[in-house]
């Protein structure tokens, strides 16, 4: 692996490490569905009539959703199996802002020939009735002219798979720099179905110009084939509370909080920017109702941190109560620009901030298990007994790996990096949930803040309250 790293000689911030400069050279894995079905580029019809590249979302063991900008509203996708036989058809819908539909539509042909992103028409096709764990070649059309070439998709893995699933997780993308561009392009080294976003993905408001530049410029040859799961950030949250960033995707649920399944994996996706009764509430129910062996909640807001800005105290107070109490085994949050790992209540938590931000420095006493200033993204691989995550840096070297196993007997055995730790943070078990109505979505301009570093207390017992499960729910 080549690459190149030009630091400037000005540190603009005390907080901040210089901002990463150059390109790395990768050896991107060819995916074999590719070969089945086609790259999915766009027509010279599709260059007129597309205005932000089709993307996938919300797949599930049987079902898909297609999105897509349409200068005009009108397409369908057209489904086949990779010899070619045609599966369904599903017509083009809007998935944008119903309100502005008729002055969307009016703005597709702008006088400069430039249409702005808060315009973009968006328009979904969902896909039902598919088998799980299966290959389809997808294609856009408008009527017998094709607006895409054939392009493959693959429907979620249903539970106890023969092989491993695999995904990534990457949080801090959104500069739309040269750190960013790197990380997306280290990514294609490993094989992965799914994408799991860790919030601010379009600095620094969350506006529909920074998550087309930010975001689906980026990364739009990789989510034609794979969909992406994004938990909100509080820069996200900064324009219109978020409205572009949701009217951008289509997610499961209430979508600023939602759970789903692929293979022996729960995933959770949290908003940490409003952590309200309501969000609690249904995450009890939904953490309770699970049966796969292994969950994983993704986030924005670290409760656990060394970083500058220190723990989010109040998410903590309003989720690692639940997170304890129904077992769950991952927490992934970004917000502070490196990579760090915690251990508290038998609960691990990674903070993996490293995605194209620039980097924070650590501050105060560095209790976590393990701590690295590094742009970084992460690399699962899950089977029923077993989750492994990769840490894989900027100049594709493994920072560290965390290896987790369950046996009949539910109990996680840690190794890292082969060897196993049993080591757990000094730091008590929170006992109440408390939420917040508040909406966070401020600024991080809090440089100048004075910093209290946590500091290390001894571990105290878990008191009992209304967040215990029944012996019938607990896993």
């Amino acid at each position: 692996m080549h690459f190149r790293l030009l630091i400037p000689l000005v540190v603009s911030s005390c907080y901040n490490l210089p901002e990463w400069r150059g390109d790395v050279v990768v050896h991107p894995l060819t995916r074999e569905a590719i070969g089945k079905c086609g790259t999915g580029a766009l027509t010279t019809e599709g260059t007129k009539r597309i205005s932000r590249t089709p993307y996938l979302q919300s797949t599930t063991t049987n079902s898909t959703v297609v999105v897509w900008g349409s200068t005009d509203g009108y397409a369908e996708v057209v489904l086949r199996d990779p010899e070619g036989k045609v599966v369904t058809t599903a017509p083009a819908q809007i998935a944008g802002d119903a309100s502005r539909k008729a002055a969307r539509l009016a703005a597709q042909k702008p006088a400069d020939g430039q249409l702005r992103a808060d315009d973009i028409y968006l328009v979904k096709a969902e896909l039902r009735g598919l088998e799980p764990t299966h290959l389809y070649c997808y294609q856009l059309r408008f009527g017998d002219v094709a607006l895409t070439e054939p392009a493959p998709l693959t429907t979620a893995t249903a539970p106890k798979p023969e092989t491993p699933i695999r995904f990534v997780a990457v949080g801090d993308t959104g500069t739309g720099g040269a750190a960013e561009k790197a990380i997306k392009k280290r990514m294609t080294e490993v094989q992965f179905d799914l994408m799991l976003f860790l919030g601010d993905i379009a600095y620094k408001s969350g506006t529909a110009a920074q998550l087309e530049r930010n975001f689906f410029k980026i990364y739009g040859d990789i989510l034609r084939y794979v969909p992406a799961y994004p938990a909100i950030g509080n820069h996200e949250r900064r324009t219109r509370k978020g409205h572009p960033y949701f009217e951008s995707f289509v997610l499961p649920g209430a979508e600023r909080y939602y759970s789903f399944d692929w293979g022996d994996v729960h995933f959770v996706a949290i908003d940490t920017t409003h952590y309200n009764s309501e969000q609690l509430n249904w995450l009890r129910e939904d953490l309770r109702a699970n049966k796969l062996p292994w969950v994983i909640v993704f986030g924005h807001h670290p409760p656990y941190t060394n970083s500058f800005r220190g723990p989010q105290l109040g998410v903590r107070r309003a989720f690692a109560k639940i997170f304890t109490t129904y077992k769950v085994d991952l927490v992934v949050t970004g917000h502070e620009h490196q990579y760090e790992r915690f251990r508290v209540a038998d609960v691990n938590y990674v903070v993996s901030g490293g995605g194209g931000g620039r980097l924070n420095y650590f501050w105060g006493n560095r209790n976590a298990l393990k701590q690295a200033m590094m742009h970084h993204f992460l690399a699962f691989e899950v089977s029923a007994k077993s989750l492994a995550m990769t840490a894989i840096d900027i100049n594709g070297n493994k920072i560290e790996t965390l290896h987790l196993t369950k046996g009949e007997d539910e109990r996680v055995k840690v190794k890292v990096d082969g060897k196993p730790e049993t080591q757990q943070n000094p730091i008590p078990e929170e006992t109440k949930t408390k939420p917040d109505e508040t909406i966070h979505d401020k600024p991080d301009d809090d440089d100048d803040k004075p910093k209290q570093p946590e500091q290390p207390v001894p571990v105290t017992p878990e008191t009992k309250d209304s967040d215990k499960p029944s012996p019938v729910t607990q896993r």
